[in-house]
């Protein structure tokens, strides 16, 4: 019950959208005025401009709209309070036959002023919407033109506006939406190609996306054996810099002077013997001196270097 509800609420939501894009499709300047609910349909007849204001109830389309043409007009089809009440529902049907036979207006409300001069005032002075509210005119190229309309006779029309489903059909057979449905279809096909297309890739886009991670991987580790690497070559940049040679040239300099020092101290001590201390005395400040004498030339050329600007 509930789901039978839901689909004829959705149909008539369908069917109201269908019959304003109707009277969009088959009627120039066309003016929002309440989206959803109130349409202003500009036109011309025996040299005046006029209006055929179309309003829509909440029922709509179960319920027919209310059509109302200003300015005031002497015709059988419009009452006092310049309603259409017993035209063809369809509102170009209706422009049509004012413009073959144009009315007589009432009283002093009409002047014959050009259409485009017109539309902005009436827009502002009709209806029941504030000009604020009011959205500007479109005016609607004839782009589609639909020639079997025009065989056919009031009576024709009035019959194919009745029900929704012979006008349903009469649109559908016209060229021009068959011509798009088949644009549509085409569309659709090409769509779908695509679609299988692509699915088609993808084994081939997985196998890459595992390869791109493998690779993502692998890069990880060389940049960490790259990160290791290059903290060990700035330890060792640090400590076979000329500078740092020359430093540890001075401290085992300085290191070989000690033990010479402590060795001369045993034979005064008389722990050591002549021949021991002549021996032991004589390397330990032979040594002493080399690394002073590398310590002394590895300064000066470093000492040149800088000079040299180096």
């Amino acid at each position: 019950m509930l789901s039978r509800i839901f689909r004829e609420t959705e149909n008539t939501v369908v069917n109201r959208r269908r019959q304003i894009d109707t009277l969009k499709i088959f009627n120039d300047n066309v003016t929002e005025i309440q989206e959803d609910v109130e349409y202003r349909v500009e036109f011309s007849a025996g040299g005046y401009s006029m209006a055929v204001q179309v309003s829509l109830c909440p029922e709509f389309p179960r319920k027919r709209p209310v059509l109302k043409v200003s300015p005031q007009i002497d015709h059988p089809w419009v009452n006092e309070q310049s309603e259409i009440i017993s035209a063809p529902g369809l509102v170009n049907a209706i422009i049509r036959e004012f413009e073959r036979r144009p009315p007589d207006l009432i009283g002093e409300s009409a002047g014959r002023l050009p259409a485009t001069h017109q539309k902005g005032q009436e827009a502002c002075t009709s209806g029941h919407t504030s000009p604020a509210h009011i959205m500007p005119a479109f005016s609607q190229p004839r782009a589609l033109s639909f020639p079997e309309l025009q065989d056919l006779s009031t009576a024709e029309l009035e019959h194919l506006s009745q029900s929704q489903d012979r006008l349903d059909d009469f649109i559908d057979k016209l060229p021009v939406v068959q011509k798009l449905n088949n644009n549509v279809e085409d569309m659709i096909t090409r769509n779908e190609e695509l679609a299988k297309e692509n699915l088609s890739k993808q084994p081939r886009l997985e196998e890459l996306g595992y390869s791109v991670r493998e690779k993502l991987d692998a890069l990880a580790v060389l940049k960490n054996s790259y990160e290791s690497l290059s903290q060990e070559y700035q330890r060792l940049s640090d400590r076979y810099a000329p500078g740092s040679i020359k430093e540890s040239l001075r401290l085992a300099a300085l290191h070989s002077d000690e033990e010479s020092e402590r060795i001369a101290e045993q034979f005064l001590g008389g722990r050591m013997s002549v021949e021991q201390f002549v021996s032991i005395y004589l390397q330990k400040r032979t040594v002493s001196q080399i690394r002073k004498t590398k310590e002394e030339k590895l300064g000066s050329q470093l000492s040149e270097l800088q000079r040299a600007g180096y």
